[in-house]
């Protein structure tokens, strides 16, 4: 019997390529990472302090801006459309465009976290970070090796992650109904309780999509920057949830 032809051959060339693609994810990520971190020092530093400044609150005009409860709102729902239109047109998209739809996103979110470059103390912006990359980790590793099906799980988590939004979204619009002391910290508990969870469902995904498009190499490979995407802002939102838990320790 031919080695290389044997179950266990065939095996350990799709356990290698599946780490290829998971690989090329999270390079993908770290890529984008970098610009969305890029975006934000250089947004932050040379735009957000050479904007006059609103006296009562500390923030320039164009961070108020970018604060403001109509930012939030449209930032959340351009997410989720942005997210829907490239995923529905993904088998039609060149991979150039895939991957300028990443960098792209990434660049916007490097705008929206530009205000943490500038009024975040930087070393407890670096311990939220490296706390967000373990619980990052930690998730995906979860997602990636596990057995069980996460798909019912994650509706779960999907309900209170966006009940999270909407009561956070709720409270920019109407001071009066956000929620403060122990009732703010045990959302954002639940909130971040919530996106680990689907990060470790978009691992779980992302392999099974890899199984899905073995042969189709561009097809894999366009997956692969969708899916940096998608883990791109789970990250971001566990950062976010971090840092209102730790950001003024």
């Amino acid at each position: 019997m031919n080695q290389f032809n044997s179950p266990a051959a065939q095996g350990a060339q799709t356990d290698m390529g599946l780490r290829t693609f998971m690989m090329g994810t999270y390079r993908h990520m770290v890529l984008a990472m970098i610009v969305s971190t890029a975006v934000a020092w250089g947004f932050g530093n040379y735009l957000l302090i050479n904007v006059p400044f609103e006296p009562t609150s500390g923030l320039s005009s164009l961070g108020l801006t970018l604060r403001s409860p109509m930012a939030a709102l449209g930032l959340t729902m351009g997410i989720i459309f942005g997210f829907g239109i490239v995923g529905r047109k993904l088998n039609t998209m060149s991979l150039s465009s895939v991957k300028v739809c990443l960098f792209g996103f990434a660049a916007i979110m490097g705008v929206w976290l530009s205000s943490i470059a500038v009024f975040v103390n930087p070393m407890i912006a670096a311990k939220i970070f490296f706390m967000t990359t373990a619980a990052f980790a930690g998730v995906s590793l979860m997602g990636y090796v596990t057995k069980k099906d996460l798909g019912t799980f994650v509706k779960f988590c999907f309900m209170a992650f966006f009940g999270f939004i909407a009561i956070n979204l709720l409270g920019m619009f109407i001071p009066s109904l956000a929620l403060t002391g122990m009732a703010d910290t045990v959302m954002s508990v639940v909130g971040l309780l919530a996106i680990c969870g689907i990060t470790a469902w978009e691992t779980q995904t992302l392999k099974r999509t890899y199984y899905a498009t073995v042969g189709n190499a561009e097809m894999a490979e366009k997956y692969s920057v969708f899916g940096a995407a998608s883990l791109l802002l789970s990250f971001i939102n566990i950062f976010s949830i971090l840092l209102s838990l730790f950001g003024n320790e």
